[in-house]
């Protein structure tokens, strides 16, 4: 479904991925694990063809992102740790953009995640005007509806009251029967509620 060949990423003084090589290839969740700066972000991004490796590439089935990207992101949803959406943009303007890209979003996966995260009231307001943990709902809210095969989630707790939570790790591990979802999560009482098991962690 989603494989790694040699990934290395260098930043200013600092190599952060070295030769980075792995093959996903069954639906379920799956963990990035690792302290704090050891690059898990920069994998995801680049897993995800948000960020460009130095060398390496990303398959995505028989799709390499560097040669055929429109062909591999089609098939994969991304929702990074920060919120890069334009301010002037409400969240029901950013749903519409996404629904448009992409075809149509998951009906179920919207209506369970909207409830459970509590967004009816926020949709008409602008990202600028919204908490963090709001405007982080939301781009959740789109990448976990997306119709893909393949979804990416850049602690996705990150900024979640534990209702919100408990609802993301339920819609997400309906979803892993039929779905790769990798993702990184640091609080390890956050981790158990998605039901990774111990052969489908990575350490970097």
């Amino acid at each position: 479904m989603l494989r790694a060949v040699a990934l290395t990423k260098h930043f200013p003084g600092k190599q952060v991925i070295a030769n980075f090589s792995f093959a996903w290839s069954t639906p379920g969740i799956y963990l990035i694990a690792g302290p704090n700066g050891v690059g898990k972000s920069t994998l995801l991004a680049m897993l995800a063809g948000a960020l460009a490796a130095d060398a390496g590439e990303v398959f995505v089935g028989d799709a390499d992102l560097r040669n055929s990207p429109l062909s591999a992101r089609r098939r994969l949803s991304f929702c990074p740790a920060d919120c890069p959406v334009f301010p002037f943009l409400t969240g029901q303007d950013w749903l519409g953009l996404l629904a448009s890209v992409r075809g149509h979003l998951n009906r179920q996966a919207l209506d369970q995640l909207m409830d459970g995260f509590q967004l009816h009231a926020h949709l008409h307001t602008r990202f600028d005007q919204l908490s963090l943990g709001t405007a982080r709902k939301i781009l959740l809210l789109g990448s976990a509806a997306a119709d893909t095969e393949i979804l990416i989630l850049d602690e996705p707790s990150n900024g979640l009251d534990a209702s919100s939570l408990a609802a993301l790790q339920q819609v997400l591990r309906e979803q892993a029967r039929q779905r790769l979802i990798i993702l990184s999560c640091h609080e390890p009482a956050q981790r158990r509620g998605f039901d990774i098991s111990p052969d489908r962690t990575l350490s970097l």
